[in-house]
Parts: C-alpha cells; sequence; structure tokens
C-alpha cells in the first residue's frame, strides 16, 4: 500500500494499491457512506450522450466520484479488482449524470482518493501497516509427502495457496529404480513450481511433512538454486503434503524466526490464547458482540479479533455502531485485529459469533 498523500483537514486520503492484499485490505476500511474518487471508463455514444445497446459509442477513460453504497473484492487467477459501487457526486458533466449509480473497478497500481466523515486512529493504522506491511519479504510455505505436495505464499495478512499436486510415485512393491526415477521426476518438478511460482515472490523457503522427503526436497532444492540464494529451512510438520500440513507449519517454531512481526501469526497466537483460557473455564475472555459491548467501556478489552464483515455492518449491529465500538476500545488503548473472512482463523471465530476478545483482567458478565 502507498500512501500517497493524507489531508485530515479535509477527511481525504489518496492511495495506491500495488498488491492484491491492498485492494482487500481497502475493501474493509471502504465502508458505506464514504466517498471515493477514481479513474474509471464509461461506454459514450459518439453524440456525447452514454450508449445503449446497438448504438455506435466508444468507451472514454475520466475521473468519477461517487457516494458508497456498497463493495465487493473479487480475486482470481486472471484479475483482483475491488467493485465500489455508488451514487456519481463528481464527474465531466458531458459524460455522466449526476446522481446515477456507476461501479468503479480498482485493480492494482490504481489511485484513488476516500473521504470518510472522520478518519478514526483505527483506519489510520491499518492503513499505515499496510503500507509497513509491503516492504515486508514474504514467505514460501511448502509441504510434502511421498503422495502429493502442496505451496503456499505467506504474507503479513494472509496465506495464499497457490499449487497441490499428486506425486505419481507407486507403493512401496514397485521396483526401486522405477520408484527413484519417480522421485526424481516429482523433485524435478517441485523445482519449477518454486523457480516459477515462489522465487519471483521471496527467497525464503520453509519445508514441512512427515518421514524424510521434507530433507531430501530440501537438499534437491539447494542443489538447484545454487546462484538464487533461496534459503530452504526445515520446520515442524506431521500432516501431509496437502492445505492442512501448511496450516500446521504456520505454527512451526522455524516460522517464527522469519515471520516473528506477521500479524497473521500474531492473530494465530491470539487465538490459541483465548481458546486455552475458555478450556480452563476462566474469566478473562468475551466473544460475542453483545457481550463484548457491553464491558468495553470498562477498559478491560486487551485485545480484539473480529472478522471483517463486522466493518461493514452486520445483522447484529449497523456500521456506526461497530465504529462506535472501535473507538471506545482505541481510546482504552485496546489492539483491534480484523480478520479475513476467508482465513482459517474466521473458520475458528465464526464459532464464537466471529468476535472474541482477550481482557485484562478477569470480570464477571452474563453470558446468558
Amino acid at each position: 500500500m502507498r500512501i500517497i498523500k493524507s489531508d485530515l483537514r479535509t477527511n481525504q486520503v489518496i492511495l495506491r494499491a500495488e498488491s492484491p492484499t491492498d485492494l482487500y485490505i481497502l475493501s474493509t476500511i471502504i465502508v458505506n457512506g464514504d466517498r471515493v474518487i477514481a479513474k474509471t471508463s464509461r461506454r459514450i455514444r459518439r453524440s456525447g450522450t452514454e450508449g445503449r445497446s446497438g448504438e455506435e459509442s466508444q468507451r472514454v477513460t475520466m475521473v468519477i466520484g461517487v457516494d458508497v453504497e456498497g463493495q465487493k473484492f473479487q480475486e482470481s487467477v486472471a484479475s483482483n479488482r475491488l467493485r465500489v459501487k455508488g451514487k456519481i457526486f463528481q464527474g465531466p458533466e458531458q459524460h455522466v449524470s449526476i446522481g446515477s449509480y456507476h461501479t468503479l473497478n480498482i485493480g492494482i497500481s490504481d489511485t484513488i482518493t476516500v473521504f470518510k466523515a472522520e478518519w478514526s486512529k483505527y483506519y489510520l493504522k491499518i492503513l499505515k501497516d499496510a503500507e509497513k506491511a509491503s516492504i515486508k519479504p514474504k514467505i514460501g510455505l511448502l509441504t510434502v509427502d511421498n503422495n502429493e505436495v502442496c505451496i503456499g505464499i505467506l504474507d503479513n495478512y494472509q496465506l495464499n495457496v497457490i499449487f497441490q499436486e499428486k506425486s505419481g510415485i507407486s507403493r512401496k512393491h514397485s521396483k526401486a529404480k522405477v520408484r527413484k526415477e519417480q522421485s526424481s521426476a516429482f523433485f524435478e518438478n517441485i523445482a519449477q513450481l518454486v523457480q516459477r511460482s515462489v522465487l519471483p515472490e521471496t527467497k525464503n523457503l520453509l519445508i514441512g511433512g512427515p518421514g524424510f522427503a521434507k530433507e531430501r526436497l530440501s537438499e534437491y532444492l539447494r542443489d538447484a538454486f545454487p546462484k538464487e540464494n533461496l534459503n530452504v529451512v526445515i520446520g515442524s510438520s506431521s500432516s501431509g503434503g496437502n492445505r492442512i500440513g501448511l496450516f500446521e507449519l504456520m505454527k512451526s517454531e522455524a516460522l517464527d524466526k522469519l515471520a516473528k512481526d506477521f500479524q497473521i501469526i500474531e492473530e494465530q497466537r491470539d487465538i490459541e490464547e483465548f481458546l486455552q483460557r475458555i478450556s480452563k473455564g476462566s474469566g478473562d475472555i468475551a466473544y460475542g458482540y453483545t457481550h463484548i459491548k457491553q464491558i468495553a467501556e470498562t477498559g478491560v478489552v486487551e485485545t480484539l479479533l473480529m472478522i471483517d464483515h463486522y466493518l461493514h455492518g452486520s445483522n447484529q449491529a449497523p456500521i456506526s455502531e461497530i465504529q462506535k465500538l472501535l473507538k471506545i476500545i482505541e481510546q482504552t488503548k485496546g489492539k483491534i485485529v480484523i480478520i479475513s473472512s476467508q482465513s482459517d482463523s474466521a473458520t475458528q471465530l465464526k464459532t464464537f459469533g466471529g468476535i472474541i476478545a482477550l481482557l485484562r483482567y478477569t470480570i464477571s458478565w452474563d453470558q446468558n
């Protein structure tokens, strides 16, 4: 994320998204009622009015501002886009009608201006953290066994699983020579995947998996890339070469040295701490929006973890109420962590209403 300009006197911030993760972050902070200005294109009739089906027209690039009424981050292999929908409040009068609807399609490297009624410290912290995170090195994760391999790229906020494949190695009763040839072909295929998908992103690769396959593959990759400065680290993981293995590898002590300040690692630790406390029956935790709202003003909330959809309002509370809660926790020096609804952590949080809190001390509160 690049913060180009911040003018809190006029409540505007000019930003440029530089990665798919940045687009996701923008989707969490741009809420209904905000104003967004960005370059866009519309199909215009040559006569100067907006084109309709069957009429001669051309697509014209222009700058349009909308009053936000909806937003959606669309992630795909081909394209990553943040779609922001709303009524037009600003644009070239010869091409647009003020008050009509338009959807801004914001992509990587696009510059936008965001206006809010108030830029809270929390929203500004999200942007500044994203800007700092953009210079943190990513980490490749790879789990392997004799049957399959799974590869992912870990950044500050999320794990992106990019590949999973079966090995094609025959079972134990096959001839040793055949198995050795199949194993060599399997490792060669993995090396090609690492070269194509991992090395352009990072020089750090953490490998895990059961048995000795991870050690053999680590040695193979070190030999395969002597000039690329690939840092291959072996981590503890007993699961196979699959997605479960990747998530298990994220809990490895070896990862702490490579990504000790990644938010995704810290949020996992907070969730594990919450689960340990609740299993012990301690009173220094809370969960569910209603309960956390009841105790927030006491200043007892040390850490709040919340799934991102709360930032756009929910059936439990409108956006304005959520923002009030976040401001209270800000003022009482609590830490706020927003969890991606697509993450493994979100699955755990949904069991508790999508919002949990670690408290500074034990407090009595009605859970009924």
